[in-house]
Order: C-alpha cells, then sequence, then structure tokens
C-alpha cells in the first residue's frame, strides 16, 4: 500500500522536497510504534508517551529499514536523506489510528463491533456477551484486559485497550478467521489517547463511573467527559447515515446523566427501576442469581452461578447489548446460563476445605464495596479479605478502600498488591492511616483475639493469602481482591510470577494434608522394624526419614510417600515395588517372604537405593493398623455408621450438619470395607475434628476388624434388613453382625439405633455388651425416641417432617421424593445430636442436602421424561421402597420399572425376587424391565399375582433399550434400579437421547 493511501484524511502536509522525491508513493509493508517492530519497508510513527518518546528512536528505525517515518518534529541530527523519510504530522496518536484503519483496511466496517466502557464490570460483561453470541452459533473475538481472542488464537493483553495498530490489526486477524462481532472494552485512556479512532461501533455500553484514574484525570468530571466520547465520536453517523446503539446503566448517577445527555437512540437498563431491559423476581445467594429478564416487555427466565448485585448489572448491560446487536430474549437468557466462570471476576476456587474462596480484580473503592458488600450478605461465617493498593497510582483511593474493606470483613488481611516502584510498606501505611481515622483495630493473628473483628498487617502476599486460610473456620468466605487474573506481581525490584489462585489452592491443600510418618511412627504402628532388602535393620538417612503419607496404589506414588502393597485374587502390587524403587520410593510395607523372591541383581539395586522395607504377615491387616494408628494421634472424633440401607445417603446428611461448624471428613463412594475405611482414615489431617465414615459387611466378624480400627466416638446401626443374607444366613444374624459397631466404642461412647427396626433388642444388647457404652440413643417413630419422627409428607418439594429433640418437634424438609429420606434425616439428626451440634445447624444441613448421584436421584430429562435414578445399589427393603415412590411419582399407567438382580441374598435370593414381583403386580407399573437372572423370578412373582405378560420384557441392555426407544411417552416416569453389579446406570443415556417427538 501507498504512504498517500496509509494517511489519506490524516493531517499530514508533505514537503515540496518529498513531493519532488515522490515519498508519498513509496510502498509500505507494514505499520508500527515500536522501533523495535521496524521491519524492511515498515512505517515507523513516533508518538510521544509516557515513558518513552518514539521521536528519540526514528534512527534506529530507519536503521532498521523503514521506509518512512511519521513524526511531529525531526531530530536535528538526522541526515537529510532520511529527514525526507519523514513525514510531518500535527497529531501523531490520533494519525496513528487513522493510518491503522487505512492500512488494514477500516476492519471494523466489517464487523459488528460492541465497546464496552465504565470503571467496573468491563471485563465480566465481555465474558457474557461473548457466551451469549457463543450460545447463538455466532463466531467471535474478544479484545479485553484478560487477554486478546477469537478462533483459534489468544493473546496476552498488557493493557486493556491496545495501541490503535494492534487494535486495526487484530480486527483484521479476527475477520480473516471468521469472526462476524468483536467485543472490545475500551478504557478512558484509550478514548483520550485516539486509540480507538476509526472504530465504527454498533453498540457502546456504559457500566458505571467511581473514583480510578485520578492520577491521569483532572478529577470525575473530567473522567466522566472522557467516557462520554465513546458514544459522542463512535456510534456515528456513519456513511448510510445510521447510528450505533448506546446501553447505559441507570442504576449509576453518571449514567443517568449520560442517558439523558444523548441525542440518539439509547437501550436503558437496571436492575431496580423501570427501564428498556430489567430484573424481575431476583434472588441471589451464594449459589447465583434466579429470576426474570424483562426485554421491552418480552419476559424469560435466567439464572446464572455468577452472585451479587453488580453481576446482576453486568448480566444486564450484556443482554443490553445482545439486544443492541438483534439477539432475542430468550437466546439471551439462555447464553446467560452457559456462563460458569469469568477469570478473576468473584471466581470461586474449587477446594476440599469447608471454605468458600473467592479471587478478584477489584482495585477501586467501588468495585470492593459491591463484592464486599455481596459476599458479607452471604457468608456463612465470617468474612476474611486479603488486599493492598497499586503503586504509582491513585493514592487517594488507598485510606477509603482500607474503610471500606474493615467495614464489610470480619478480618482484613492488608498486603502488597503491585507496589511497582513504590515502598510496600509505604503503600500500607497509607491504607492503615484510613483505617485507623475511622478506629479500626488491629489484631494479633497468633493471639486469642484473631477471632475479633479488625485488620492484620502482612506486607508479603503469600503470607497473607497462607494466613487466611490458615485462621479460616467452616463456612467462612476468603477473597483475594486487587490481582484476580493476573499471575505476576509488579514490584519495586522487578516483575515475579504470582498468581492469587495458585496460592490459596496451595494453602488448602497444606491444610488438608495429614500428618507426616517417620520411620519410628511406621514402626510403632506396624509392631516391626524396617530391613533393608537384604534383611538387615535399617539405619534410614535423615532425608528418608519422613514421609508424606501411605498408598496402595502405584499409579499415583510420589517419591515421599510408603507403598503398601495389596494382594488379591486377581492382583499382587508386590509386583510394582522394582519399578517404585526405580523412581525414587524409598520404603514399602510387603509380606514376609517377599525379599526371598528377589534375585541377586534387584537386591543389589535397592540396597544402593538405601531402601527400607516394613515386612508384615498380612499386608491388608497391616493396613488397618497403620489407619488406627493414624486415627489415635489425629485429633478427630469418629462418627462411624453401618446398616442394610441407607449407610450414604444418611453419611452424606451427617456430613452436611457437621461441616457447618467443624472441618469433617467422610467416606468417598464405597470405601467402607477393610481396605477403604483405612484408606479414608490415613485421610484424616490435623485440622479434621470430626470424620463420618460407613462401614460395610458380607460376612460376620468384618464389622468387628472395621470398628477396631476406627475406635469410633459415636456408634449407629441405621437398620437391619436383607442384604448380604448370603454370608450370615438370617436377618437376626444380620443384627448381630452389624450390632458388631459397638465393640470398638471409645471409653464414654455413643450407641445409636433404630428404634423402628424388629431386631432392635439384639442390637440394644450389642450396644450393651460394651463396656464403653456410655449412652443409648434411639431415632424413629417409636414413643421412646430420643429424636422422635412424625407426620411424614410429600410435598412439590420433597420429604417434610417433625423430629422432636429435647424440646418440641420442628419441622424439616428434604428434597427428595423418597419418604425414606425422612428416617435417614432423622439418623443424621441423631449422629449430629449426639455430637452436641444444635438444631439450627441441623436444619441447615439437611436443607442443604442433595441426593447421592444414583440414590433417588430425581431428573427431569429435556425430552418430557422423569428419571427416578436409583441405580447405586439394591436389595429387597430399598427395591420396596423405590417402586412406591414410582407408584406416587406416576400412578399406575405413566410408571415404567426397569429392575435388575439383588445380588448378595444368598438361598433368599428366590423368595425375596418373588416377594418384589408380588409388589410390582400389587403397584402396576405401566411396564416392567428386567434385566439379569435372578429377575426371572421377578417375573414369575408378578405373573403369579395377575400382571400382564404384555407389560414384561425381559433381555440384555440392548434389548431393554430398544424396547424403552419405542415404548415411552412423554411424561413417562422411569424407574432404574438394581445392585452394583448389574450397572444399571449405564441405560441413562439411552433414555437422554430419546428424541422429544418420539417421547411426546
Amino acid at each position: 500500500m501507498r504512504l498517500t493511501e496509509i494517511l489519506n484524511t490524516a493531517e499530514v502536509v508533505f514537503t515540496p522536497d518529498q513531493e519532488q522525491a515522490g515519498i508519498g508513493d513509496t510502498a509500505i509493508s507494514d505499520i508500527t510504534c515500536d522501533s523495535r517492530q521496524v521491519g524492511q519497508g515498515a512505517l515507523f510513527i513516533a508518538v510521544d508517551g509516557y515513558t518513552a518518546d518514539g521521536h528519540d528512536y526514528i534512527h534506529q528505525a530507519l536503521d532498521n529499514g523503514a521506509a518512512a517515518v511519521l513524526a511531529q518534529k525531526i531530530p536535528r541530527d538526522l541526515p537529510r536523506k532520511q529527514a525526507l523519510q519523514v513525514v510531518l504530522s500535527k497529531n501523531t496518536r490520533k494519525d496513528t489510528a487513522i493510518a491503522a484503519a487505512n492500512f488494514f483496511g477500516h476492519p471494523s466496517k466489517d464487523l459488528v463491533l460492541v465497546g464496552i466502557t465504565g470503571t467496573n464490570g468491563k471485563t465480566s460483561i465481555t465474558w457474557l456477551l461473548e457466551q451469549i453470541y457463543q450460545t447463538c452459533g455466532i463466531t467471535c473475538g474478544v479484545i479485553g484486559t484478560i487477554n486478546i481472542r477469537y478462533p483459534g488464537t489468544t493473546l496476552d493483553n498488557p493493557v486493556t485497550t491496545p495501541d490503535a495498530v494492534c487494535l486495526h490489526k487484530t480486527m483484521h486477524d479476527m475477520k480473516l478467521a471468521g469472526a462476524t462481532h468483536v467485543i472490545m472494552e475500551v478504557s478512558s485512556h484509550s478514548l483520550d489517547q485516539h486509540r480507538v479512532d476509526g472504530c465504527d461501533f454498533n453498540a457502546a455500553v456504559f457500566t458505571n463511573l467511581t473514583q480510578d484514574h485520578l492520577d491521569y484525570h483532572n478529577g470525575l468530571d473530567d473522567y466522566f467527559a472522557c467516557k462520554r466520547t465513546l458514544f459522542t465520536r463512535h456510534l456515528g453517523p456513519f456513511g448510510d447515515g445510521t447510528r450505533g446503539k448506546a446501553v447505559i446503566n441507570i442504576d449509576n448517577q453518571y449514567g443517568i446523566r449520560l442517558a439523558d445527555s444523548l441525542d440518539q437512540p439509547v437501550i436503558r437498563v437496571s436492575a431496580t427501576c423501570d427501564a428498556d431491559i430489567r430484573a424481575i423476581d431476583i434472588t441471589d445467594d451464594i449459589h447465583g442469581l434466579k429470576g426474570t429478564l424483562d426485554v421491552s416487555g418480552v419476559q424469560a427466565p435466567i439464572h446464572s452461578k455468577l452472585t451479587g448485585r453488580f453481576n446482576l448489572e453486568n448480566i444486564l448491560c450484556a443482554a443490553g447489548a445482545a439486544f443492541a446487536t438483534g439477539i432475542c430474549p430468550e437466546s439471551i437468557a439462555r447464553g446467560i446460563a452457559g456462563l460458569e466462570r469469568i477469570p478473576g471476576r468473584l471466581e470461586k476456587l474449587p477446594t476440599e476445605l469447608n471454605r468458600h474462596i473467592f479471587v478478584d480484580y477489584a482495585h477501586t473503592p467501588d468495585a470492593l464495596e459491591s463484592i464486599l458488600k455481596t459476599l458479607a450478605g452471604r457468608a456463612p461465617a465470617r468474612l476474611i479479605t486479603v488486599f493492598g493498593c497499586g503503586g504509582d497510582r491513585d493514592r487517594t483511593k488507598r485510606g477509603p478502600m482500607g474503610v471500606i474493606a474493615c467495614r464489610y470483613a470480619d478480618i482484613a488481611v492488608v498486603t502488597s498488591d503491585n507496589p511497582r516502584t513504590e515502598d510496600p510498606d509505604a503503600i500500607i501505611d497509607e491504607i492503615i492511616a484510613g483505617i485507623r481515622a475511622r478506629g479500626g483495630k488491629q489484631i494479633d493473628p497468633y493471639k486469642s483475639n484473631a477471632c475479633e473483628k479488625g485488620y492484620i498487617r502482612m506486607t508479603d502476599r503469600a503470607k497473607a493469602l497462607a494466613l487466611a486460610v490458615q485462621m479460616s473456620k467452616p463456612g467462612d468466605i476468603i477473597v483475594a481482591a486487587g490481582k484476580g487474573h493476573e499471575t505476576y506481581q509488579i514490584t519495586n525490584t522487578g516483575t515475579i510470577l504470582f498468581d492469587d489462585k495458585e496460592h490459596l489452592t496451595r494453602a488448602c491443600n497444606s491444610a488438608l494434608t495429614p500428618r507426616p510418618w517417620g520411620v519410628t511412627d511406621l514402626s510403632s504402628a506396624l509392631g516391626c522394624h524396617a530391613v533393608t532388602v537384604l534383611g538387615q535393620k535399617s539405619v534410614t538417612d535423615a532425608k528418608r526419614s519422613v514421609f508424606k503419607g501411605i498408598s496402595t496404589d502405584s499409579r499415583t506414588m510420589a517419591p515421599d510417600m510408603v507403598f503398601l502393597a495389596l494382594a488379591g485374587d486377581r492382583f499382587d502390587g508386590h509386583g510394582f515395588i522394582p519399578g517404585l524403587a526405580e523412581k525414587g520410593v524409598s520404603a514399602f510395607v510387603v509380606s514376609q517372604g517377599y525379599l526371598d523372591t528377589l534375585d541377586l541383581n534387584q537386591k543389589r539395586r535397592m540396597d544402593k537405593g538405601r531402601i527400607c522395607f516394613f515386612e508384615v504377615p498380612d499386608t491388608r491387616v497391616a493396613l488397618g493398623h497403620l489407619a488406627r494408628y493414624h486415627r489415635m494421634r489425629s485429633n478427630a472424633r469418629i462418627a462411624a455408621l453401618t446398616g442394610s440401607n441407607g449407610k450414604t445417603s444418611i453419611r452424606k446428611m451427617a456430613q452436611n450438619i457437621f461441616c457447618r461448624h467443624h472441618d469433617t471428613l467422610a467416606t468417598r463412594g464405597n470405601l467402607n470395607n477393610e481396605i477403604g475405611l483405612p484408606l479414608t482414615l490415613l485421610r484424616l489431617a490435623d485440622i479434621h475434628e470430626w470424620a463420618v465414615v460407613e462401614m460395610g459387611m458380607s460376612h460376620p466378624g468384618e464389622i468387628a476388624r472395621l470398628t477396631a480400627i476406627a475406635r469410633p466416638d459415636i456408634a449407629m446401626v441405621t437398620n437391619t434388613h436383607g442384604s448380604h443374607m448370603e454370608g450370615v444366613g438370617s436377618l437376626e444374624n444380620v443384627a448381630r453382625a452389624k450390632a458388631e459397631i459397638f465393640k470398638g466404642l471409645t471409653p464414654g461412647g455413643t450407641a445409636i439405633i433404630f428404634a423402628d427396626d424388629p431386631r432392635r433388642d439384639i442390637l440394644i444388647q450389642g450396644a450393651k455388651e460394651s463396656t464403653d457404652t456410655a449412652n443409648i440413643m434411639l431415632f424413629g417413630t417409636r414413643p421412646d425416641s430420643d429424636v422422635r419422627l412424625s407426620e411424614i409428607s410429600v410435598t412439590d418439594h420433597g420429604i417434610a417432617f417433625f423430629l422432636a429433640m429435647d424440646g418440641p418437634p420442628r419441622h424439616y424438609t428434604v428434597p427428595s421424593p423418597a419418604p425414606f429420606m425422612a428416617f435417614n434425616a432423622a439418623a443424621a439428626a441423631a449422629l449430629a445430636k449426639a455430637a452436641g451440634i444444635d438444631k439450627t445447624d441441623i436444619t441447615r444441613g439437611l436443607d442443604a442436602f442433595v441426593p447421592v448421584q444414583g440414590r433417588m436421584q430425581i431428573r427431569h430429562l429435556a425430552n418430557g421424561l422423569h428419571l427416578i435414578d436409583d441405580t447405586y445399589n439394591a436389595n429387597p427393603r430399598s427395591v420396596d421402597q423405590a417402586l412406591k415412590v414410582l407408584n406416587h411419582l406416576a400412578g399406575s399407567n405413566r410408571g415404567i420399572a426397569v429392575l435388575g438382580d439383588m445380588l448378595e441374598l444368598g438361598d433368599q435370593s428366590r423368595r425375596h425376587h418373588r416377594q418384589v414381583g408380588h409388589l410390582v403386580a400389587a403397584l402396576s407399573p405401566a411396564k416392567l424391565l428386567l434385566f439379569g437372572t435372578q429377575v426371572a423370578q421377578i417375573r414369575e412373582g408378578a405373573l403369579e399375582k395377575g400382571y400382564p405378560k404384555a407389560r414384561i420384557t425381559m433381555g440384555s441392555k440392548k434389548e431393554l433399550g430398544e424396547t424403552l426407544k419405542t415404548s415411552t411417552k412423554h411424561e413417562n416416569w422411569i424407574l432404574l434400579k438394581g445392585s452394583r453389579g448389574m450397572a444399571m446406570e449405564t441405560l441413562i443415556p439411552i433414555l437422554e437421547e430419546i428424541p422429544a417427538e418420539k417421547a411426546n
């Protein structure tokens, strides 16, 4: 492209000498404001910046091959021949944008361009609008604070709005990549410095205006006037006479002022008052926002994982921009729902620690107040904030930000942000001066007053973040404000890698890390000394004398862990030892005789590595010994439960209750046997105050071994029914086997028993036989129950019931359709009562319960079908309960029962399956689908009691799937139920894939 074409409409003048030399006809290959990027044939534009003057680099640019230079002055020492290449401009900032737009072919004219300006919320709105566009199938690009991104490309962006050359080049590249829409954050600096000149915006959003950048602007009015130019200079009129649309948040006084001052189309948005786009009936909690979006009278339900009033305003602004560019309200709502998170914008971190941890970019008084006000109103316990102020920026906001932090947070940790060239302690002094002027109190985090309201000074940001986690209690909210998405810290000694999310995650993981193991600990737990591979007593060096944990899984081993080799019918962990030794693992628990199986070469290699072994008669038993030792040295108390039904749901309910005020460990999945229980207990960290663990069994004696490992403070038998009959023979023996749990109680322990259990006397006798049982507690509907259940009813929201505990009955609800969940809730309440937890926390814990996946979980599928997913396991009692729930929800004409075998019933299997068939006939679901071998007895039992043969299908899962595809109808309820080994959940995808028109 010729130079005159690039500089067309720019305020430049070619001298007669330049015209005679034909400088205007010079071919230009590139355009840049950075002399380091100049290549052969480029146009270099010299801009007088704030940290450097481009005119000082004209020599360098020409030496690097620049074909021409655009500048406001010519260096005196420039040779005449090179001076001819310098074209003079009155304002190179303005002309940079013109030149860039011309050079890259005015890309904004071919794009739907949306600009977003304001003090706070710009980045969040770009992510929301991007999600809305993507939901509609629109290919878009984003130019924002976090990065520049478009299909196939993500680039770092050091400033909110790049320079004009980068801006137009980026839009040009986005267009080539297939983008049709571009969303751009527009800063006040970029408007003042003409970076967005030459951009034709189809819509512009004003979010708000609060104190910021007053080190650059001469007061708020000057700041506002600069923001206003986006709407007065860049929204047209365009060549066809049209103008772009202004989208303005009128919940801000400057928004009202701006909207009233414009003589062009304005879309007003508001979270509180009448507007073109508004929110109706909004509910807002720590889990997100729900309500209705009203777009010029057209309403659509919205829900978002974002939380807080300020995010509601961001959502409305994004909705306004989408509407201004032709998106319908229903599509807007779908896009809003699809956004999972915004990096660094009240971004919640995933953690197993029972804390609500957020990072946010808030670095202005208004932004900090918005997030803290939002979180303070949602804190289950306390609010702890970690914040600072940036160096080389507006100093007048430091004191106010300290006041705001202490106003809303229970504990404000004042720390370093990006101090830049300033002394971080001097910045903190100015923040604390503002706090003290308002009576703020300094607290010592290492003394008893750490629980009081006040501020803590901790200059090192990494230590400040770790301290916030260390000081926190269950349910606390921790927010790290100021840096958000940033992965660096700019200090007075240079820029360093620093990510708030990484430091917080590390602190949480550290809190949940179990106490390490010394060689002495291992010897004491296992009852044997460490030996070398040659069988001699091992003398380990100091570096290898401490281990971070015990593992039985070679795939997750780290060199600083102890590997315990389990052996079973189909596997033997001893086979992995040589390979692990090669990788640096230096401690192993092995079966006696293993060392004799190694050849001489293997022994020599392991001997050089100073590897130690603990030889035990049975590694599975040894795992239990290690778990018991670790449990006894921990600070935690143990609540253990066993029973035929409900263990997992009760454990989850109890966990919800206990974690209100206690750091609580709990069984994961089905880790409740002689391997699973020890692995659970080995996860105990010093932070844990309680552990709620399940114990499963197949044969007599198993519970006794498990309870001896766990040594529970509270032991519960949930009920005794016909499960695991294969190993025990009778229901009475089931009760005796379950009652073994009381043998392991710690002195002064509490035994909890289901009062309605037909075999309660056997259980009570088992509890009394333990000399360590100090209390026996009953739960159920019987009058002598310590936790008495009554008035169970089914509501639209689940099961409602009353529980009486040391006083008049109180009303409770559980979000599950199964009436037996009320009994599970009573059991969980009994555990909590025995642990001294108050009724308020019991209520909150039960309210927070969500059914375990595969356990009476209701799912309403998109095709109009309703699924009762009860696939986790099955026994006669639970199948009966599930069928009754299906009948209650669907009646006799819309329910489809899909049942698999009930396993481990021994010689009682035939009778129990046939009885299920009798119940099917009595309840008469629309269809009965059966998978397995033992379900043949269900079929026979159903036919025996008159259930129509034509309604029964028995076959493979593929055959059942075909039946489901052809016979399900709109609003059918489908129950999936079977023992774990039947994997009935594999039929769920088939149900999900049934087209709505076929299900209708």
